[in-house]
This record gives C-alpha cells, sequence and structure tokens, in this order.
C-alpha cells in the first residue's frame, strides 16, 4: 500500500536510495543513447515516478511505503538522465573536430571527465538550494514536469498497473527498434527529392514519437516541425534552385538553426534574468542556512581545484565556477518556466567568455581545457534545472526538501563517476555512424563549432540575432507565443526525419487531449516506455558489441532477452486477471 500524502513528511532511506541509484545508472544508460541519437532528451521524471512506485511497491508487501519515499526515489532517478545529457551533448564535440574537422585534439582522460562531471554535479545540486525559495515558494514557477509527476503520483496512477504498462511498452519498443536495425537501419530515403535539395527518410522510430507526444504540439509540431519544414521544405529548395552559398545549402541552414538556438538561450538570459538579477542571486550570498547552503561556498572552491588538476588553467577555471553560480540558477529559472534546459548552451556561453578572455590576453586556453569548461558548466546547469523540478514535486507533496538535496547529492556523485564508461561504450557501438543521419548528436556538434568556428558563419550569428530579438519580444507582449525558438532551431538542424515523427507525436497528444483528456497521462506513460525500449535497447547492444560480439549477434541476444522479457509480462498480466 502507499501511504496518503503527509505534509513535511521524511522520505529519505534506504529503499528509496537503492531504487533511486538504479534509476539513475539505468536512465543514465539509456539517455546517454537517445542523446545523441536524437539531439533532445525530455525529463526523465514521469517515468522515474511510475518506475519508483512499481518497485517500492514490491517493497510494500513487508512493511508499508510512504508516497514520500517514492517521491525522493524518482528525484535520485532522474539524475542519471540529466548527467547523460550533459556529457552526451558536449564531450562527442571532441570527436567531431578530430575526425570531421581534422583537429588535432585527445579524447578527455576518463578519470578526468569522471572528477569534472562529479563537481559539476554537487556544485549544481548546492546551487539549487538557495533559489528554491525564490523561484518554488515566492515566484511559484510552473516546473511543468515536476507538477505532473507529483500530481501522477497523488493519484497513484501506478497502483501496479502502470508499471506494468510502461513494463510490457519497454519490452515492445526495444524489439521492433532491434527488428528495425537490422531490417531498415537507415530508413528508407526519398532520393527522387534530392535534385531539389530536398532529403526526406522515412524511419520507425518509437522514442521520437514518444517525444513528441510529450513534448506536446507547441514544442512538437508550432516548433520542432515548423523549424523543419522552414528549413528543410522552404529554404534548401530555394538556395539550391538560386545556386546560393555555392550548394552547401544543407550547412548553411543547419548553421542557421544553431544561431537561432543558442540566441535563444542568450536572449533569455537577457530578458528574464536580467531585471531580477538582485532578486535572483541574493541568496546564494546568505550563508546562515543549513549545511547544504553554507557548504557551497567551500564547494565552490573545491570545483575550482578539480578543474585545475583536470588541465584547465587557473584564469579559466576560476571564470568556469563563476560562471556556473550564473548559469545554475538561469537554468533553474529557465527550466521552471519553460520545461526546456539548453545546458549545452550554458556550457557554450562560459566556454566563449574563456576563449575570448585568452585571446584578448594573447594566451592559449586550447580546444581541450574549452571542452571541460564546457561539460563543467553544462553538468551542473543540467542537475541545478533538474532539481528545481523536484522541489516543485517536494512543494507539492509535501516532502522534506533536504531529502532531496541528501538523495541527489549521492546519485549525482554515482552518475558522475559511471557517466565515462557510459559514454565509451555507446560511442564505441555506434562509431560508424555517429554524425551520420542515424545518429546526429548536434548538440555536440554545435559545442564544437561554437569553439572551432563555423562553416557559414554569417548564418550562424543571422541566427542567432533573430532568436535574441525574438526572446526579447517575448518578454515585452509578457505572454507565450506560438512556438518555441530554441525548439525552431533544433529542428532547423535536424531536419524532417526526426521533425515528421515528433509532429505525429504531438499530433497523436493533441487529439487525445481533445477526445479523451483522461487518457492523456496514460500517453505519457507509454511514450515514456517507447523511450526507454528503445534507449535501452540501443545501449545493451552497444555493450554487446563493445565486449567483442559481432554486432548482429548482439541484436539478436538482446531480442531474445526482450522476447523472454515481454512473453514473462504477458503471463504475469494475464495471471493477475483471473
Amino acid at each position: 500500500m502507499i501511504i496518503p500524502e503527509e505534509e513535511g513528511g521524511s522520505g529519505f532511506g534506504i529503499r528509496p536510495l537503492v531504487v533511486a541509484v538504479a534509476l539513475t545508472l539505468f536512465l543514465l544508460s539509456t539517455s546517454t543513447y537517445i542523446a545523441l541519437r536524437l539531439g533532445a532528451l525530455p525529463w526523465p521524471i514521469i517515468f522515474s515516478v511510475m518506475a519508483s512506485a512499481g518497485i517500492l511497491k514490491v517493497f510494500s508487501h513487508f512493511s508499508p511505503v510512504s508516497i514520500h519515499e517514492v517521491n525522493v526515489a524518482q528525484a535520485g532517478g532522474t539524475i542519471g538522465g540529466l548527467m547523460a545529457s550533459a556529457v552526451a551533448f558536449t564531450v562527442p564535440g571532441i570527436i567531431f573536430l578530430r575526425d570531421h574537422m581534422g583537429v588535432e585534439i585527445d579524447m578527455i582522460d576518463p578519470y578526468l571527465l569522471a572528477l569534472v562531471c562529479v563537481s559539476g554535479g554537487v556544485l549544481g545540486v548546492f546551487l539549487s538550494v538557495p533559489v528554491r525559495r525564490t523561484f518554488v515558494d515566492e515566484e511559484k514557477l510552473p516546473y511543468p514536469s515536476g507538477a505532473a509527476g507529483a500530481e501522477i503520483l497523488k493519484a497513484q496512477m501506478s497502483g501496479g498497473k502502470g508499471a506494468m504498462l510502461i513494463a510490457f511498452t519497454v519490452l515492445f519498443a526495444g524489439l521492433f527498434a532491434l527488428s528495425r536495425d537490422i531490417y531498415i537501419p537507415l530508413g528508407v530515403t526519398l532520393t527522387s527529392l534530392a535534385v531539389y535539395g530536398i532529403y526526406i527518410t522515412l524511419t520507425a522510430m518509437p522514442l521520437a514519437i514518444g517525444i513528441g507526444y510529450i513534448l506536446g504540439p507547441r514544442i512538437a509540431i508550432n516548433s520542432w516541425f515548423g523549424g523543419a519544414v522552414i528549413g528543410w521544405l522552404v529554404l534548401i529548395p530555394a538556395m539550391v534552385a538560386g545556386q546560393w552559398v555555392g550548394g552547401d545549402a544543407i550547412s548553411f541552414i543547419q548553421n542557421a538553426g544553431m544561431g537561432i538556438v543558442l540566441g535563444s538561450g542568450i536572449g533569455f538570459f537577457v530578458a528574464y534574468v536580467g531585471p531580477k538579477v538582485k532578486k535572483i542571486f541574493a541568496p546564494l550570498f546568505n550563508f546562515s542556512g543549513p549545511w547544504y547552503l553554507k557548504a557551497t561556498p567551500f564547494v565552490s572552491v573545491l570545483s575550482f581545484i578539480v578543474m585545475m588538476i583536470a588541465g584547465v588553467h587557473v584564469l579559466a577555471a576560476a571564470i568556469s565556477v563563476l560562471g556556473v553560480w550564473i548559469m545554475a540558477t538561469v537554468a533553474a529559472r529557465m527550466t521552471g518556466e519553460t520545461n526546456i534546459d539548453p545546458l549545452e548552451q550554458f556550457g557554450i556561453i562560459i566556454g566563449l567568455v574563456c576563449l575570448g578572455t585568452y585571446s584578448a590576453l594573447r594566451m592559449d586556453l586550447g580546444y581541450l581545457a574549452a571542452f571541460m569548461v564546457v561539460t563543467f558548466v553544462s553538468v551542473a546547469a543540467a542537475i541545478s534545472g533538474d532539481i528545481g523540478h523536484d522541489y516543485k514535486s517536494a512543494k507539492i507533496i509535501g516532502t522534506r526538501p533536504k531529502d532531496i538535496v541528501k538523495v541527489d547529492l549521492i546519485c549525482v556523485i554515482i552518475a558522475g563517476i559511471a557517466a565515462p564508461i557510459v559514454l565509451e561504450v555507446v560511442l564505441k557501438g555506434y562509431s560508424d555512424v555517429l554524425f551520420t543521419a542515424q545518429m546526429p548528436a548536434p548538440q555536440a556538434q554545435l559545442v564544437a563549432g561554437s569553439i572551432f568556428g563555423f562553416a557559414h558563419p554569417i548564418a550562424f550569428y543571422g541566427g542567432f540575432a533573430l532568436a535574441f530579438v525574438y526572446e526579447l519580444f517575448t518578454k515585452i507582449v509578457k505572454k507565450k507565443l506560438p512556438f518555441s525558438a530554441m525548439a525552431f532551431g533544433i529542428g532547423m538542424f535536424l531536419g524532417m526525419t526526426f521533425g515528421i515523427l515528433l509532429a505525429i507525436g504531438g499530433l497523436i497528444r493533441y487529439i487525445v487531449a481533445k477526445k479523451r483528456p483522461d487518457k492523456e497521462h496514460t500517453g505519457v506513460l507509454v511514450s515514456a516506455g517507447l523511450m526507454g525500449g528503445e534507449g535501452i535497447a540501443g545501449f545493451l547492444t552497444a555493450a554487446l558489441f563493445v565486449a567483442g560480439m559481432e554486432f548482429t549477434s548482439a541484436i539478436h541476444s538482446v531480442m531474445m532477452v526482450f522476447g523472454i522479457g515481454l512473453l514473462l509480462t504477458l503471463i504475469y498480466t494475464l495471471w493477475n486477471r483471473r
């Protein structure tokens, strides 16, 4: 049984901690694959809520399980997904520079990368504490994913059925994705349209449809799909017909999309954070609170030392730590208002500040050190943005915030240590298709391009300016406009293949919301299962391949495991219906 909500209840303990750590490692593995494959990663909160409730329900046969235990477990579980996005969105850019831009650069040492990830993650947790009162308690920012997870938990939607639905969907989606990778791994390309510069590949990717459903019609259809249509069905054909930019229309549009993404992030900072900078940052200098608030300066100094150990020069290390204090706070607010955390952009901003400072001083920072800075800031921004949702959920449920801090600190250390290992497995397993249409890793390309330079800087800066002005305009009109500039830019970069799939998911969400609003949450659970299924199947296949198994044999082995799991799930479900 699940005990009803208790105001200010304690949820930290061995049971929720074990579940949180297990979910963190699971989401770290699956999300690393998804982030490289799709270039986006919706908040894993809903999945973590349902999985935590389902797993802890097993323990309820021995002793009652509190709703606060489930809330603490799901909060820690989401850390793995956000750590994965921060690492997958940044570090592979080193490979892009080396293999596609001819830069002589070595990969980051995995031990140093683990140090940077743990340090950035821990600092992100500590910096989230002083701004909780401003964003959650005083401004009452919505934090949509955190609020949705709390409402699902309060309604006890799992009840065993939700967990079984996710299990079935995960296994089915994994089997489907593995079968696809055997027979049509690259999909079907409409080559007849290539003469007009239009490249559309029709592929079956359940996780993209699931992501589109969770994002909803405004982001998935109006913004992401809209950006793909404008970029790939309007601008590229026009450029090809007019023979502009030397026939390199696709690269031009992709550079413009990158500029829009970064311009949107900077515009948000100027428009939303600037006017409230004093109110937002004042709590950071109040050291009279609990231990985890008073320890923030010490953790900052420790992070500074870690960055120097990782090979970052003293000045850049100082700038990166100061940048985290700013960007972690911005990330917490941005996710609270928009449910979007452009974490790699926050890293890029501080990375460019470091590079610009060293250039002005006629000193050489080095590409590898710049990547260290970008990764460090991105991890902190990812974690601080995620914890904002956890605080919102705790506010609604009544869970003690200090329990959230405890579980997130433990999980962020474990995820930071494991992240380099997981990334190496996925990169080796899919090295042949990395930075292709099958696994584009657009954020990593954005990071690499920002550090090294773009093929079409005019397109990049033009897109940056448009998005920057758009963000300022949204602040002036003080209402949510029909599309998100950031998602629009991602759509322009990735093109029609993903745009079509996300639009399908968004359209399904729109229809369900209109016709059967009572089933909308069920659709969210199914979507979470679709993402988890393809993600874990892809990771397991890569792991077996790296271990020495032939790729086709690895796929068949994982298919057998998923098939047995699906059969057992069906038997269990039918047996309980008797």
